[in-house]
């Protein structure tokens, strides 16, 4: 009866601490001997299978944090801006950049006309300690980048 009890508590303690089911092998341990139930409990755990990987999601991913600001004035933003931009003024982008990129290592985009106020941008995000902060030039450059799928 004692050897009986042990093997179901240690049968309950094998399947219990597990995430798998229970094997047949392991149900048939109540009436092994004690020798062979220490050898079929051992090899009844099995290591979790580690999950697939794919390149879908990490392609997802990289497209959902694309970040690109527009730094030009409100009147600029105004007048024709890319769909994809975010408009943080030059004058606001050390105060709000937060709001958009926590994570100093995210890739960052910047734009303006020309390409002048955002190489300022891009100087003051460094400053801040960004990482991973391009100049993406002017309005049509930065057009010419992603309205293309050229990132």
């Amino acid at each position: 009866m004692r050897t009986t009890f042990t093997l179901l508590v240690l049968t309950c303690l094998i399947t219990g601490c597990s995430d798998q089911q229970p094997t047949t092998e392991a149900v048939s341990v109540e009436t092994e001997t004690p020798q062979a139930t220490s050898d079929a409990a051992s090899e009844s755990v099995e290591e979790p299978a580690e999950a697939s990987t794919t390149e879908e999601p990490a392609e997802a991913s990289e497209e959902s944090k694309l970040l690109v600001i527009d730094v030009r004035t409100q009147a600029e933003w105004d007048e024709g801006h890319l769909d994809i931009a975010t408009h943080i003024p030059l004058d606001q982008i050390t105060d709000r950049i937060g709001e958009v990129a926590p994570d100093k290592d995210q890739k960052i985009y910047l734009h303006c006309r020309s390409g002048g106020r955002s190489g300022q941008a891009k100087t003051q995000l460094e400053g801040l300690g960004y990482t991973n902060v391009e100049n993406a030039g002017g309005l049509e450059d930065a057009r010419a980048k992603f309205e293309s799928g050229n990132n």
